[in-house]
């Protein structure tokens, strides 16, 4: 109707999904890269899931669109409230084959001799299932049972399984742990940001012949934003409403109060209640539309989550009031640390710090846990780590003992000190007891590695993360799948920074002085010869509060690496956790010291240098995950979840699990072509740390007024 008075070709908002309108956002290009990147691995599941509206089809369209289809075959299934059953019908349908007989047996045959002959015409087939949220339980096992289709050793069939987030809680349960291994690929398609917004918006302008008619004022792309959330289907409902209203008002020019007046009608129209902003919002429009959220609320120190994974966390009033008394006003941050990892990251951060003179100083806080890390001269030697200002001990005892001494503890020396902010990092408990004391006395808590998430709630690192996270008041993020997790639990955008991955920066200073492992080897009486296979070594890490540190997974493992170790030796960093198990249950006998070389914890330019050098890694640490992608080794993942998925979607990693097929066959795999050939993500640059203090910097200035007001109230 409008397209005339404008000038354009045609429509460029329409709802119905059109490949010729495909944009290239971040999320949109990385979700279209996964797609391909299965294709190319011909066979598993690759999972792509977003929320309503977020452009998923337009992306498995334009991916159909360039595929090559003299070497696949691909069907697609839209319809997906289908069980078992309906769904082998769907899937013979989709790809054409004629239906011979109706038993599940003769569909399962007819199916197979259908894939099999386009093996023959090397060719293979890909079904992409839509909405893949609305299969049932069975449909999605009766799935992964013909994933197991194979004619010598190529997979006949390959799925892509494309639906909304709830597909993924739905791929986390038990019964689907067979799928789940199967997933070569995941991904997350987010809404855009602010600056993606507005270049979506003139992309598909400019497909019609746009010029500058109607005018957009830059309010009002911030506007369509706020509005919509960066939603693309969403911005295709109102900026179509807004060229239709602006020609039916003869007008040319489309400002912040014209998307606000039609984004209330189109509210009003669907049954939405019109709220305007609150009072001191700069933009004279109102609060954008909003997808329903359960909120976040953060648990008291009783309750047990362990216990019931799956309850709404619980919220305590009386841990959370602000203090009457602390002692007078510290012009400094407090960095808290408490792991390996947290150490790795504070000598990046320190030496950022001492660069700046806009930022208030930085203070280290290191709580020593008994039985967890340590921190020894070696290591702040060689990180180049000052001394702590303040230290820490919690003495020997359970779980929570430690915690609720670690919490009582920070209490008090927040109070004493009461820092300018506090820097806390991932989900570790310190991070979690400190963010819980200062949240009670109303200090400002800045969160480093935040948003990360495995969807695993039985994991104490994942509450703990969440939990922090939702006391922050500045976020900053290593992985854009973060600002996806944060977004979905309410977390507003404009307390959230991507930075990038401050261990790089550690790593990279660290490279010069790693030690070849050949004096490691020595330095603990281990023989340098398991370096002269020709094959390498691979190296071993567990954490102690995961395989390393349970029994019968490790005795599990264990089994395993023993057979892997006749192809390929093996180095064992072992915590003294690990050891202990190991000679208690003398795990270890019979292999050869040549096959085998277990060694203790090592200081982390020792550790460098065994990670840089072998031929592959075997680990349940995250952060070992991290280094091995930094550092370009493939790296087996020995659990189904990981909170550092960009490791395995853009990086070297893959996870395994516990199943000893898949490692053998991934050790194979990295023996026969070297294994998974990854990337480094975007922000994994060695300047992270720069660009930490940057958005600290920022932050602070706009905040330093109140703090400077408060003083004086």
């Amino acid at each position: 109707m409008y397209e005339s008075y404008f000038g354009l070709t045609g429509a460029p908002f329409l709802l119905n999904p059109d490949p010729s309108f495909f944009f290239d956002s971040k999320g949109h290009s990385s979700a279209l890269s996964y797609l391909k990147f299965g294709l190319y691995q011909a066979e598993g599941f690759i999972v792509v899931t977003g929320d309503i509206g977020a452009g998923k089809t337009t992306l498995v369209r334009t991916l159909l669109g360039d595929i090559d289809n003299n070497k696949v075959v691909a069907a697609q299934l839209v319809s997906t409230q289908l069980e078992a059953g309906d769904l082998l019908r769907s899937a013979i349908a989709a790809f054409g084959i004629p239906l011979k007989g109706q038993t599940k047996a003769e569909l399962i045959a007819t199916l197979e001799a259908y894939l099999t002959l386009l093996a023959t015409q090397n060719k293979r087939a890909v079904l992409i299932v839509d909405e893949a949220q609305n299969l049932s339980r069975d449909a999605i096992e009766e799935l992964r049972m013909l994933s197991n289709f194979q004619f010598g050793n190529q997979a006949l069939l390959q799925s892509f399984l494309i639906g909304q987030p709830e597909l993924r809680d739905m791929l986390l349960s038990r019964s689907l742990e067979q799928l789940r291994q199967r997933v070569i690929a995941s991904y997350h398609l987010g809404p855009m940001d602010r600056d993606e917004t507005r270049r979506y918006i003139e992309h598909r302008l400019k497909k019609v012949g746009w010029n500058d008619k109607p005018h957009f004022d830059n309010d009002a792309f911030d506007e369509i934003y706020q509005w919509t959330s960066g939603i693309p289907r969403r911005i295709n409902l109102l900026c179509n409403r807004l060229l239709l209203a602006t020609f039916l008002a003869e007008g040319q020019e489309i400002t912040a109060t014209d998307v606000a007046r039609i984004a209330m009608e189109i509210r009003a129209e669907i049954g939405e209640a019109v709220t305007s902003r609150p009072m001191g919002d700069a933009s004279p429009s109102v609060e954008p539309v909003q997808e329903p959220l359960r909120p976040m609320v953060v648990p008291t120190l009783t309750d047990s989550i362990a216990q019931q994974p799956d309850a709404p966390l619980k919220f305590t009033n009386e841990l959370m009031q602000p203090r009457q008394t602390r002692g007078p006003k510290t012009h400094a941050f407090l960095l808290i640390v408490g792991s390996r990892t947290g150490c790795v990251r504070a000598a990046a951060l320190q030496r950022a710090f001492a660069a700046r003179n806009d930022l208030p100083a930085l203070k280290m806080l290191l709580l020593n846990v008994s039985g967890h890390f340590e921190l020894n001269v070696d290591w702040q030697e060689h990180l180049g780590l000052r001394e702590p200002d303040y230290t820490l001990h919690v003495p020997p005892g359970s779980n929570v003992g430690q915690f609720a001494d670690a919490l009582r503890q920070l209490d008090s020396i927040l109070t004493e000190v009461n820092p300018a902010a506090i820097i806390v990092q991932g989900g570790e408990d310190s991070a979690l007891a400190a963010s819980l004391a200062a949240h009670r006395q109303g200090l400002p808590i800045i969160h480093l590695e935040a948003g990360l998430r495995s969807f695993d709630r039985a994991r104490t690192q994942e509450i703990n993360a969440m939990m922090c996270d939702h006391m922050a008041d500045l976020l900053l993020t290593s992985e854009w799948v973060a600002h996806d997790n944060l977004t979905r639990e309410g977390i507003p955008a404009d307390r959230v920074q991507f930075v990038g991955n401050l261990v790089m920066d550690s790593v990279r200073t660290m490279l010069p002085q790693a030690s070849p492992p050949k004096y490691t080897l020595r330095q603990f009486g281990q023989s340098p010869d398991i370096l002269k296979q020709k094959q390498g070594y691979g190296l071993v890490c567990l954490t102690s509060s995961g395989v390393g540190g349970q029994l019968l997974p490790l005795s599990d493992l264990v089994a395993v690496l023993k057979s892997i170790c006749r192809d390929l030796p093996l180095i064992w960093v072992a915590s003294e956790q690990t050891r202990q198990l190991l000679n208690q249950n003398n795990m270890l006998a019979g292999v050869d010291q040549a096959h085998i070389a277990l060694l203790p914890v090592v200081p982390y330019y020792k550790m460098i240098g065994l990670i840089g050098t072998a031929s592959c890694i075997l680990t349940d640490s995250s952060t070992v995950q991290e280094e091995a992608t930094i550092m370009g080794v493939p790296c087996l993942t020995l659990h189904n979840y990981t909170e550092r998925r960009i490791t395995v979607e853009q990086g070297t990693n893959i996870a395994v699990g516990g199943n000893s097929s898949l490692i053998h066959r991934a050790v194979a795999e990295i023996l026969r072509g070297g294994g998974k050939k990854g990337r480094l993500p975007k922000f994994w640059d060695g300047m992270t740390a720069n660009r930490v203090t940057e958005h600290m910097a920022a932050w602070w200035k706009a905040r330093a007024p109140r703090e400077t007001m408060a003083s004086l109230v």
